[in-house]
């Protein structure tokens, strides 16, 4: 009698990311790449077009204080009460002003929470690395 175990594998749960040109042309693709990542999320279609407008107005922001040739980075937390994306690009210097502006009190009417996260250079050839959190509470199940 032959017999055969089953390896137990525990697949790695890998968050969906992509970089593009910090330019308003890609604006589309990463628009594309939220709705499609947060249609997986427990979100409704409100919820879920509050979220893809976030985040295109977070990287409208990041994009208007990115180097020039830069990359904008948006990757997905792995949160499991919420759907998190999160976008980052190094930028010329600080973005905090834009806090009080019209985009980002839209940044706070649409998503849940607003995280930003500014690290300054460390090094007189570096650049400030900026960072946006937007969450979105996932919805009970029902």
């Amino acid at each position: 009698m032959t017999s055969f175990a089953r390896a137990i594998v525990t697949p790695v749960a890998v968050s969906p990311s992509l970089s593009v040109s910090a330019s308003p042309d890609q604006l589309p693709v990463l628009r594309s790449l939220v709705r499609t990542v947060a249609a997986h999320y427990a979100l409704s279609l409100d919820a879920l077009s509050d979220l893809v407008l976030a985040a295109d107005e977070a990287a409208t922001i990041l994009i208007g204080h990115a180097l020039p040739s830069s990359t904008l980075t948006c990757t997905f937390g792995d949160d499991t009460a919420a759907a998190q994306v999160i976008l980052s690009a190094a930028t010329t210097g600080q973005i905090t002003t834009s806090t009080s502006s019209f985009g980002w009190r839209v940044l706070e009417t649409l998503a849940d929470e607003v995280v930003l996260e500014e690290l300054p250079p460390t090094a007189p050839e570096e650049k400030w690395a900026v960072t946006i959190t937007l969450t979105k509470v996932l919805q009970a199940d029902s």
